[in-house]
């Protein structure tokens, strides 16, 4: 009570010592219902506020997705949470709305988020293979214009989504993560496409197997430019480290012929002759090897 003329004795005329049980349970849920509200608004007011981070993609306008580890933490804290509070029974049903309104807005966020991240990765590694390379470009054409159109459509909605810094709506924005379940379902077709063919090249040149599949694809996307290529010479042979390209008459460096050979350990060996790094890699890698014995 909150009358000033309130005194003990008025309060004990009240006998609540006859209604112990039920004042305990009062009070036991009043209690609980207030921490379930403190922590409702702890989440609505952090999700109201969080933002979403993008990273520049290489040196070109275009952006990507890039969440901070802040978010991510607390977005599996709070689904954690909310999961907790739905367990509570009684004592959540006055807030029950809210809080299945907050586990789907969450698990929304979620699927669009790690979706997200998963297509922007695997368009960031088959980006320069599929746009950049002649030799796969014409070896993979399907799976070229297959990329082009994803290719097409992620910058598109990167265009769009940029534009909008609040997390929940970034996400929430409708047929969103559908759109990137099928650019997610496309890109792996052209993985899978990829691999079989980077199967074959190693079967060309087993040296390949020596490579990651981060280095293979560089090396081949940059096959045709063979400066590119020289910091993984030394991934294919135990020995060799770099070539020495010649200059040519007009006094530049050549790009695609080489007459010396570098070790790891510094020392340079000639070769028989000028050797030229024209074709597809593989081939050239092959002859290359041949001309050393």
């Amino acid at each position: 009570p909150s009358e000033s003329k309130f005194t003990l004795q008025d309060m004990l005329r009240l006998n609540l010592d006859r209604h112990k049980d039920k004042i305990e349970e009062i009070v036991e849920a009043a209690m609980k219902e207030l921490k379930i509200e403190k922590k409702l608004a702890e989440i609505e007011t952090f999700w109201t506020a969080m933002e979403l981070t993008y990273s520049p993609h290489k040196n070109t306008e275009m952006h990507v997705p890039q969440p901070s580890e802040e978010l991510l933490e607390t977005m599996e804290a709070h689904q954690m949470e909310l999961q907790s509070i739905y367990g509570m029974g009684k004592f959540m049903e006055y807030f029950k709305n809210r809080v299945v309104e907050w586990q789907n807005v969450l698990r929304t966020v979620d699927d669009t988020l790690k979706m997200w991240t998963a297509v922007s990765r695997d368009w960031i590694s088959l980006e320069s293979i599929f746009l950049a390379s002649a030799d796969i470009r014409s070896q993979l054409p399907e799976d070229t214009k297959r990329f082009e159109g994803i290719d097409s459509e992620f910058k598109e909605l990167m265009k769009d989504a940029i534009s909008e810094v609040n997390c929940v709506n970034v996400c929430s924005v409708e047929g969103r993560c559908e759109a990137l379940k099928g650019m997610r379902e496309r890109l792996e077709v052209c993985q899978k496409s990829l691999h079989e063919y980077l199967d074959i090249k190693k079967k060309i040149f087993p040296r390949f197997y020596f490579l990651s599949a981060v280095a293979l694809r560089d090396m081949l996307a940059n096959g045709t430019n063979p400066p590119k290529i020289m910091p993984y010479l030394g991934d294919c042979y135990d020995a060799l480290a770099n070539l020495r390209f010649v200059r040519l008459e007009d006094g530049e460096m050549s790009d695609k012929i080489v007459d010396t050979m570098v070790a790891k350990d510094g020392e340079e060996v000639a070769l028989h002759e000028n050797f030229s790094l024209e074709g597809e890699v593989e081939a050239y890698l092959n002859r290359l090897t041949e001309s050393m014995r």
